[in-house]
């Protein structure tokens, strides 16, 4: 595993109606700008993924408030 996903903060599981971004650590679904990450598209939940966890590895929450 690449160093860069060993501090991952964020992962993906499908869900009932799509894809939902979930914080590792808690297991709940991500929020960014107060939204639950849940019922996306692949492509949106890939996308949200990668700004999230690109966010949390610069120590910027703005999103997830």
């Amino acid at each position: 595993m690449p160093d860069e996903r060993k501090k991952d903060r964020f992962a993906l599981r499908p869900d009932a109606a799509g894809w939902t971004v979930v914080e590792i650590w808690t297991g709940k679904p991500a929020l960014a700008g107060g939204v639950a990450q849940t019922a996306l598209s692949e492509d949106d939940a890939q996308h949200m993924l990668k700004l999230l966890n690109s966010q949390a590895r610069r120590g910027d929450s703005s999103m997830r408030k």
